[in-house]
């Protein structure tokens, strides 16, 4: 069973080898920045995927979701950012990350609809001269160089503000035909996902030193104290808020169903 993994700190939760769940399966963990994952579970090299709610959004016919689990935000995510040396109504360019398609997406909408505000976008190639670049920037790298700005935009308190919403960022999702032939053991490893998330709480101070992360422990406890892991009925109703405003925009073709393993 191959599942498509992305090692940022607020995947931790769902580390089922540091907190010790992990089931009785052959599993090849294949890493990479959740754009990277997206293609892999598109392209079949992989088989469970962590992967942008974008990713689900545009390619729902072929997926299941995992119930209950999700990477989201109920105001601020702190990893989803616009970071800027100047204030925004004097922004006319944004680099945006390229690991990321929802924060992509979302970055769009937002200045488009909520905030009606014309940008250019660029790709961000790299880190060079940054602090004097608008960019949009996720995970682990958002924490690590937002002291380099003096204004951050938080595309996820944005979203909330606008819509009364929480934002989903992440979905764990299988293939479907993989489930078809697999529904016991992808049951098996969905079940561990969920013990994952509720031991890590649990104790989340000594699973935070035992994965020895080079990221303050205290930031990195009131970070992931804030974020949501749920997947309720909001959140779906978010997630379909967004979808209309992707069919607008022609991101996607049509407002996906939500399908989930059962």
């Amino acid at each position: 069973m191959k599942i498509g993994w992305i090692d940022y700190l607020n995947t931790l939760p769902f580390d089922i080898t540091l907190t010790g769940v992990k089931p009785n399966l052959e599993i090849e963990l294949v890493k990479g920045v959740p754009s990277q994952i997206n293609e892999k579970l598109k392209k079949k090299e992989i088989d469970i995927g962590f992967i942008s709610s974008a990713e689900y959004l545009q390619n729902f016919k072929d997926y299941l979701i995992f119930p209950e689990l999700s990477i989201s935000a109920l105001n601020k995510v702190e990893s989803v950012c616009i970071f800027s040396n100047k204030p925004l109504e004097n922004v006319d360019k944004i680099f945006l990350t390229k690991a990321s398609k929802t924060s992509r997406l979302l970055t769009k909408i937002i200045f488009k609809y909520f905030l009606k505000k014309d940008i250019q976008y660029e790709n961000l190639e790299d880190y060079t001269d940054i602090e004097n670049k608008t960019v949009l920037l996720i995970g682990d790298n958002a924490i690590k160089y937002k002291n380099m700005f003096k204004y951050v935009y938080d595309l996820s308190a944005i979203w909330y503000r606008e819509t009364n919403y929480p934002f989903v960022f992440a979905l764990w999702c299988v293939r479907k035909d993989f489930f078809e032939e697999e529904k016991e053991n992808v049951f098996t490893f969905y079940d561990s996902l969920k013990k994952s998330k509720e031991k890590f709480f649990l104790n989340i101070e000594y699973f935070l030193d035992k994965a020895n992360i080079n990221i303050d422990k205290a930031y990195a406890y009131k970070y992931l104290k804030n974020l949501d892991y749920c997947l309720t009925q909001e959140h779906i109703n978010s997630l379909e808020l967004f979808s209309s405003y992707l069919k607008k925009e022609g991101f996607i073709k049509e407002i996906p169903t939500f399908e989930f393993i059962k």
